[in-house]
C-alpha cells in the first residue's frame, strides 16, 4: 500500500483547530486545556479514574492530578472512593461543571458539523470504522 504520508498530519491539524474552538469558546472562564479535556471526557465516557483516564488519553498521571486537584479547587469535580475496592477513586462532575460539559459537547457537535459537510453519513460511518480498524493494528503492533 502506497505510504499515506498526511494521514497523522491531518489529524494532528483537525486536533489543533478543535483545541483553538474550544479555547474560543471557553475564553471567558478560567480553565486551561487540559482541565476542559478532562470535563470533556468525563462528560462522554464511563471510565472515572485517573488512571483509567491517563492510559485512555496517553497522558501522564501527574497531569491529570492536577487538572483534578483544579477542577476539585474550583468546585467542578468531586472525588469518591469505590466501595467495592478503596484503591479506586471515581471522579464526578458536579451540578456546577453541567453546563460548562453542555458548551463543550455544544462546540464539539458545531465543529463536527463543519468539519463533516458534504460528507454523507455512511461515507462517515465508513470513516470512523477505518479509523477504528488503524487503532487497533496500531494497539496490536505496540504489544508485540
Amino acid at each position: 500500500m502506497k505510504e499515506k504520508k498526511n494521514l497523522l498530519l491531518s489529524l494532528a491539524k483537525l486536533s489543533r483547530m478543535y483545541r483553538a474552538e474550544v479555547k474560543d469558546e471557553m475564553s471567558d472562564l478560567d480553565f486551561s486545556p487540559n482541565e476542559l479535556d478532562l470535563i470533556t471526557f468525563l462528560s462522554n465516557n464511563e471510565t472515572d479514574t485517573s488512571k483509567e483516564i491517563a492510559d485512555f488519553l496517553g497522558l501522564s498521571k501527574s497531569l491529570i492530578a492536577r487538572s483534578v486537584d483544579s477542577l476539585v479547587t474550583k468546585g467542578y469535580l468531586v472525588t469518591r472512593v469505590d466501595d467495592g475496592d478503596r484503591r479506586y477513586i471515581h471522579l464526578v462532575l458536579t451540578e456546577q461543571a453541567k453546563p460548562i460539559a453542555e458548551r463543550l459537547r455544544n462546540r464539539r457537535k458545531q465543529f463536527i458539523a463543519s468539519m463533516t459537510e458534504e460528507i454523507s453519513q455512511e461515507q462517515f460511518e465508513q470513516f470512523e470504522g477505518m479509523l477504528e480498524k488503524m487503532i487497533v493494528n496500531a494497539e496490536r503492533k505496540q504489544e508485540e
